[in-house]
């Protein structure tokens, strides 16, 4: 993994604001034809239930789930004294690149793992796994008693794919108490683009495993 140079922004103690995406870095091709951008500013499902985004709303076709029990919902943050396993569902083959944002709030904010997707459905289903290829934290703020309040952002190379499912995921685990705020998705050259599919099924997929 190549870190990029931070654009860090370090605060005074402050009180811990309602949830909400802070800087995230924006990809220049979010917006080309094929492309898709997924926001979740506030969350209402702490475990393993899914999270709609909040951009674009009543859209159903991308979902955030934790997966860590003894989560709760603090003022549309997901809170989790255990840590966090963040998965990000949603339809469609990206055959370029994946930008993830992720607004957290932890003593330690350093990710013991982040991964991208893209395959079939359901556990077990046949696909590839890519790790982050450039990463950058884009915003630091020092919130006192010792937490701090980060984005960070994660670029994906996914154009050595070549199957042809239709289904694309986002990991993200860090160890710890911890508070997500907010997170974000864009994915490049996305084939076919999503349907009307309401993906309500997704919990299953927590039971898929990494393939060595």
């Amino acid at each position: 993994m190549r870190c990029l140079p931070s654009c860090v922004a370090l605060g005074a103690v402050t009180a811990v604001a309602a949830a909400d995406l802070v800087s995230p870095s924006v990809p220049e091709w979010r917006g080309e034809p094929g492309s898709l951008y997924y926001q979740w500013d506030s969350f209402t499902a702490a475990f393993a239930q899914p999270n709609f985004p909040t951009f674009p709303p009543f859209d159903f076709s991308a979902q955030v789930f934790n997966f860590v029990g003894g989560a709760s919902i603090d003022d549309g943050a997901i809170f989790s004294p255990g840590g966090l396993n963040m998965h990000v569902y949603g339809e469609g083959r990206p055959t370029g690149e994946i930008v993830l944002n992720v607004t957290y709030i932890s003593f330690d904010p350093t990710p013991t793992s982040v991964e991208a997707f893209v395959g079939g459905f359901g556990p077990g289903a046949p696909g590839e796994y890519f790790d982050v290829v450039s990463s950058e934290r884009t915003f630091s703020e020092f919130l006192g008693d010792g937490r701090f309040r980060v984005n960070d952002a994660f670029a994906f190379d996914v154009s050595a794919y070549t199957g042809t499912d239709e289904f694309w995921a986002s990991f993200f685990k860090i160890d710890g108490p911890t508070t997500l705020e907010g997170v974000s998705i864009d994915l490049r050259n996305v084939v076919p683009a999503p349907g009307a599919l309401a993906m309500l099924g997704l919990a299953g997929l927590a039971a898929r495993r990494r393939r060595h």
